[in-house]
């Protein structure tokens, strides 16, 4: 019933009441006049003036009911009107938009703000939400942020709020919204204005001045001047603060530019041409683009310029809230290495462990030789340092099965050999745990022990694929380095007497060289000949090594399964994939992604083996591809002509799918 008609029937009520009460007061007044008249001691005078007295007062009293009831029942029935118009009028011309949808989410009825949103007015009558700001009425009733879900229509944006209103036929919801265009362009241009730092360094001028002098200066000189051209392009400041090194400062909205175009600096410094020398000329650049103090923004930048450092130089690091993003990296590392780092790293990491209570040494899953024996080589260095040692690996390996005989008739090593359960029971306050050959510790052989240790190591050889959740205690990541076991090679030479390494230790060493080189032919420099030569004169042994390189009749056919299931892709990539079933392992994928290496037109070699829920993956390159940023788009990692990847949980064509988006991106 409407509010209207309520009103009269008020005023009906109020009519009956007063006549009830009109008459019951006559009928008073009557017996009373009755009454006195039997009673003739009072005079009829005064009977009448009483009765009409009596009378009056329920007149005026119900008089003043009556009038309270009727100034009621009649402001309610005149304001309610008023208060609607009121409200309708402001919901109308209120300057953001407001409008009603029904619960096909189709918008009935909007006001001005609203309609001014389109050009073609009429339309708006039965369009959907999302046809107008391009989400759905669920997404901003599932919005739970504080101020509102956000929407955007033709360059303006708002925040908007659902209100569900219900009736007894229909469900209705009414969307407020507040503007917020003024206030995001505002915030857009402080954001943009935002500073950024960026560390520049030249990787290896300084090699250059080793080998041809002459050019050094005009080369130093070419480069310096493709980098302040590159400033003044994009309206940066340049200042060179040490010799070949450099501080650039810009804005956020510059950076934008420099990350459009990937960083095309690292492009132009490659192209200088420096004399008769055939080393390649290239910088690094760390930049920071987090929020926080001009102090923050420095360490992140140099913390930037580290990591691209550790992965080989000739790239850029971009490091922001959160977030590392990787450009450049097509060349191969140059070795710069010196025995000074080698003697610097040495003496951290025997300080180390002399503080620690126990050592416990891993390397990655799947362990190969390199991991192996560079774990080997650093339980020497903490049995010269007269601490517990132990070594963690896959006792069930039989890739390892040849390494730890070898190793049987050394007493040092009799129970040194340990389970990752067994590493973990040995794991106690100021235990240093030791990660060889790998520097992403998800993948090493028994990640809980890197995490829940206080003192952590990371000896390297890897790129750097993101930065640690904590920093090591010792950190020495090397790229440039032929294999892990080189770098500990040049350790032990550093601190450890001649006599100490036994000729087992050092086979097992010469091995991981051996396998990370492909038997000396790929990644190879002065300092890995020089660490071999080390090893050699220590006792270790050509042809022992190569009795660890020799496979069963078994592997040999495994390994021949790969080679019926091989697909070319782009001309020069060959992608082979074997089932686990078929009985081959991870070691061979290795081995028939080398093999593959050997036809004649092929620039980069994928091998794919399922196991379990897993695909890994194993890649080679000749040297003129960067597998490595390949199969970082899959998670993995590795070297520019050597890397690998693991993929769980995803089936084997869609593991494929993205290897070859993957090439296709960096090919």
């Amino acid at each position: 019933m409407s509010k209207a008609g309520n009103n009269k029937n008020d005023l009906r009520a109020v009519r009956k009441e007063t006549a009830l009460f009109f008459a019951i007061g006559a009928v008073f007044c009557i017996v009373l006049f009755a009454v006195a008249s039997c009673l003739s001691q009072i005079s009829p005078v005064i009977i009448g003036a009483m009765a009409v007295i009596i009378y009056a007062a329920i007149c005026v009293a119900v008089y003043l009911i009556f009038e309270r009831r009727r100034g009621t029942s009649v402001s309610g029935e005149t304001l309610a009107p008023v208060m609607g118009k009121i409200m309708f009028d402001a919901v109308v011309k209120l300057s953001t938009p407001v409008f009603i949808c029904d619960s096909s989410e189709r918008i009935i009825w909007y006001n001005t703000a609203t309609e001014e949103l389109k050009s073609d007015k009429n339309k708006l009558y039965g369009e959907t939400v999302e046809e107008l700001f391009g989400v759905t009425l669920s997404d901003i009733r599932r919005d739970r942020h504080e101020k509102g879900a956000r929407l955007t229509c033709d360059g303006r944006s708002f925040l908007a709020k659902f209100n569900h209103i219900k009736t007894d036929d229909n469900d209705f919801a009414l969307v407020t919204t507040v503007e917020t265009t003024e206030i995001d362009q505002l915030c857009e241009k402080i954001d943009g204005d935002e500073l950024v730092v960026c560390y520049i360094i030249i990787d290896n001028l300084g090699e250059m001045l080793q080998y041809d002098s002459e050019e050094y200066r005009p080369a130093a000189a070419r480069i310096d001047e493709i980098l302040r051209d590159w400033a003044d392009e994009y309206g940066g400041i340049l200042k060179e603060y040490e010799r070949d090194k450099y501080l650039f400062v810009t804005q956020a909205r510059v950076l934008d530019k420099l990350v459009i175009q990937k960083f095309d600096i690292l492009d132009r410094v490659r192209a200088v041409k420096a004399g008769d020398t055939n080393l390649p000329l290239t910088i690094s650049l760390g930049v920071s683009n987090i929020h926080g103090s001009f102090e923050d923004k420095e360490k992140a930048a140099h913390a930037a310029l580290d990591m691209a450092l550790q992965r080989g130089g000739d790239q850029a690091v971009l490091k922001g809230d959160g977030s590392i993003d990787f450009y450049g990296g097509i060349t191969k590392s140059v070795q710069k290495r010196t025995n000074v780092r080698a003697r610097v790293v040495s003496n951290e990491l025997i300080s180390a462990i002399k503080s620690a209570s126990n050592v416990l040494i891993m390397g990655h899953k799947f362990a190969d030789f390199d991991a192996f024996g560079a774990c080997v080589g650093l339980a020497r260095i903490a049995m010269f340092c007269g601490a517990r040692v132990n070594i963690v690996i896959n006792m069930a390996d039989r890739n390892l099965a040849g390494c730890r005989s070898m190793l049987e008739s050394e007493e040092d090593f009799l129970g040194i050999f340990k389970s990752a359960a067994q590493g973990l029971d040995l794991l106690e306050t100021g235990t240093l745990v030791i990660v060889a050959d790998v520097n992403n510790l998800a993948i090493a052989e028994e990640p809980e022990l890197a995490y829940r240790t206080e003192k952590l190591a990371v000896i390297d050889h890897h790129r750097k694929v993101s930065e640690f959740e904590r920093e090591p205690d010792v950190e020495y990541i090397e790229p440039s380095a032929s294999a892990t076991c080189e770098i500990v090679a040049e350790m032990l030479e550093q601190v450890l007497p001649k006599d100490d390494l036994t000729p087992a230790e050092a086979n097992v060493m010469l091995a991981g060289i051996t396998l990370d080189t492909k038997q000396f032919t790929k990644n190879t420099g002065t300092r890995t000949f020089s660490a071999a030569m080390y090893l050699r004169d220590r006792g270790a042994d050509p042809s022992e090594v190569q009795r660890l390189f020799k496979e069963s009749f078994d592997d040999y056919m495994r390994e021949a399964k790969f080679r019926r299931n091989v697909e070319i892709y782009r001309g020069v990539c060959a992608i082979t994939i074997v089932d686990d079933s078929d009985g081959a392992d991870r070691v061979i994928a290795a081995k028939a992604a080398d093999n593959l290496l050997m036809v004649d037109g092929i620039r980069a070699s994928f091998a794919a083996i399922r196991s379990g829920d897993t695909v890994h993956l194993s890649a080679r390159s000749q040297g003129d591809m960067n597998v490595q940023l390949v199969l970082e788009e899959l998670g993995g990692g590795g070297h520019y002509d050597a890397a690998g990847a693991q993929c769980t949980g995803e089936s084997t064509e869609d593991v494929i799918a993205k290897l070859k988006a993957a090439i296709d991106l960096h090919i």
